[in-house]
């Protein structure tokens, strides 16, 4: 379902004025039940299932090592989520700015070590900002609520899953489809709760469910699943659509907070910003496979990756934030994903 989102609402079904001067069309309002019946951007149609099998392997992980990019914040004097998950994307991006313009395939398992630290870190930074915009206070009481409340009992009860089979029928997470679609379904229905809530004008209300959402699809994420699992589940659409749904309620919210708080120099401005950037940056992060793509010619910008481009920039444009400096690598994190694929032979 395709919207026109405002500044002062989301219909799906009527279209309203921009007021901040931008009009943005974008697929939030619902994620797909099923690769078959999706109606989004993503057009999945049965014969891409044949082009997913020229994908290259995806490394098998444990259940300890697909949770250990969630535990890994370093315990330094001065740390912060930010600064944590800011130098997880720029070594991501120095990686690939280092790339040669054929990568040999051994690089791959590095590749998506790093954006699974890089996805991982902007996730939880996602969440802690949505913790603070909604009240709960920086420092100590944050980190236990993040990791103790709320990563601390999903991770229990992804991981008491294992036990409930009898010895030696063991499943692991990133093998069971089951799980997966389970928690893609509990995410879409918050995630729909969610956009009531926008609809109605009750932003921070909208970031909860978005933020109880996200946390739904711990600890996976579109480096860890293969792209074949990835359909199936619908796990990339909703992963996505949420971070767009996040980016545009924190830029709806700065919207309509007092001029002089608006700034990046303030705190709520900073704290609005940043959750707006992370989403940006975890969708521009998201090494996807373009399954619809005839693995021939010039790889075209994601429909997600324009998006959140638009976001960033009007992001920036009410923070008051100038152009930023920083190294801008020569190729995408999802046209580096293609040219890994498009290696195999």
């Amino acid at each position: 379902m395709t919207t026109i989102l405002s500044s002062s609402m989301i219909c799906p079904t009527k279209t309203a004025e921009l007021h901040y001067s931008h009009c943005i069309e974008v697929t939030i309002v619902e994620a797909p039940s099923s690769p078959s019946t999706s109606t989004s951007s993503s057009d999945y149609t049965p014969s891409t299932c044949i082009k997913a099998t020229r994908h290259l392997a995806i490394p098998q992980l444990s259940d300890e090592e697909l949770w250990e990019a969630w535990f890994a914040y370093p315990s330094k004097l001065g740390m912060t989520l930010h600064r944590w998950a800011e130098g997880n994307k720029s070594a991501l991006d120095m990686f690939i700015y280092n790339l040669p313009s054929t990568p040999p395939s051994s690089l791959y398992p590095l590749f998506l070590t790093k954006c699974r630290s890089t996805l991982s870190s902007l996730k939880i930074l996602v969440l802690g900002s949505i913790l603070l915009i909604r009240g709960v206070n920086h420092g100590p009481q944050m980190g236990r609520t993040l990791f103790g409340r709320i990563l601390g009992d999903r991770y229990n009860d992804l991981m008491a899953f294992a036990s409930k089979f009898p010895t030696g029928e063991r499943v692991r997470l990133m093998e069971n489809e089951n799980v997966i679609k389970r928690s893609v379904n509990e995410a879409k229905g918050l995630q729909t709760r969610g956009n009531e809530f926008f609809a109605q004008g009750k932003y921070e209300a909208a970031l909860e469910h978005y933020g109880m959402a996200i946390i739904k699809l711990i600890p996976w994420d579109s480096a860890s699943l293969s792209p074949e699992i990835s359909n199936r589940t619908g796990f990339n659409d909703v992963d996505q659509s949420l971070m767009l749904s996040i980016a545009l309620t924190s830029i709806r919210i700065a919207q309509t907070i007092p001029g002089n708080c608006k700034s990046h120099l303030t705190i709520p401005g900073s704290r609005l910003y940043r959750l707006s950037k992370a989403s940006c940056d975890y969708i521009l992060h998201s090494p996807l496979s373009s399954n619809n793509n005839d693995f021939e010619g010039e790889i075209n910008l994601g429909k997600e990756e324009e998006l959140a481009l638009k976001l960033n920039k009007l992001a920036k444009d009410i923070a008051e934030i100038s152009s930023e400096e920083s190294l801008t690598p020569n190729r995408s994190v999802r046209e580096v994903r293609e040219i890994f694929d498009n290696s195999r032979i």
